[in-house]
């Protein structure tokens, strides 16, 4: 709780990190689900279909990926001290996740209501709840591997002589979250997802059944839980053994 209070005292302190990018994030989505074809970017273009998109949108950005180079003060007095290392990763998906679930299952609810179907809008709600946690464990080992630093345009202008390390390595980072939470959240869905390819009846075109949809939140959630418990060792045993990262972390120079 300690780890939790102090990640939300930096989140509202900071409101142009993480507030301000995901609300940014939240309007792209409204706007390509309104104005653009919504098979182009949408697996489930069903009126259930917009809060899971929304979620999915909203987890995507450098939120989930730099974890440690925007905190590491409290990244670095953390090192010498696993629980509270753990605490502070945990901390920084659960904050995230608080700031993103409630909003997105509410809007599932609030659908469910026009849609008259409430077993189907629980299962998108614990969709929503439950499965993102593993993804955000797995998209954070972007940012525990290849971190980076807040600095001004200004500053990454001035020195852009340094083009490979301030410029280059930094817009790859800014962007390559757009992929890499989606591709573990893939990976979360992939197995519920291909055996209830396997097993759909024949005449189920559009739109998956419940109980069959509950089954793959539930496979889902198992995964997800793996995932999770899985990234969160891997990120604690390269924070703590690996050297050059607490270096960088020390030396906001390096971009």
């Amino acid at each position: 709780m300690a780890a939790l209070r102090a990640e939300w005292i930096r989140i509202w302190r900071n409101p142009a990190d993480t507030l301000a990018t995901v609300a940014f994030n939240a309007v792209l989505m409204i706007g390509a689900w309104f104005l653009l074809p919504r098979n182009w970017l949408f697996e489930w273009t069903g009126p259930s279909g917009f809060a899971l998109a929304l979620a999915g949108w909203m987890y995507a950005d450098v939120t989930a990926t730099n974890v440690l180079a925007p905190d590491s003060e409290r990244v670095l007095a953390s090192l010498d001290d696993r629980d509270a290392l753990r605490a502070l990763l945990a901390a920084k998906a659960v904050a995230l996740w608080m700031l993103i679930a409630p909003l997105c299952a509410t809007i599932a609810v609030v659908v469910g209501f026009a849609e008259q179907d409430w077993l189907f809008t629980a299962v998108v709600v614990a969709a929503v709840a439950l499965c993102p946690f593993g993804a955000l464990a797995g998209t954070s080992l972007v940012g525990i591997f290849f971190p980076y630093h807040q600095r001004s345009l200004r500053w990454r202008w001035e020195q852009r002589a340094r083009w490979r390390t301030v410029v280059v390595r930094w817009l790859i980072l800014l962007v390559i979250p757009y992929g890499v939470f989606p591709a573990f959240s893939v990976a979360i869905v992939v197995v519920p997802a291909v055996l209830w390819r396997i097993v759909k009846p024949a005449d189920v075109h559009t739109r998956i059944g419940t109980a069959d949809f509950a089954v793959c939140v539930v496979l889902a959630v198992i995964v997800s839980v793996v995932m999770w418990v899985v990234a969160r060792r891997i990120a604690v045993s390269r924070i703590q053994r690996h050297a050059p990262l607490a270096d960088y972390l020390r030396d906001r120079d390096r971009g």
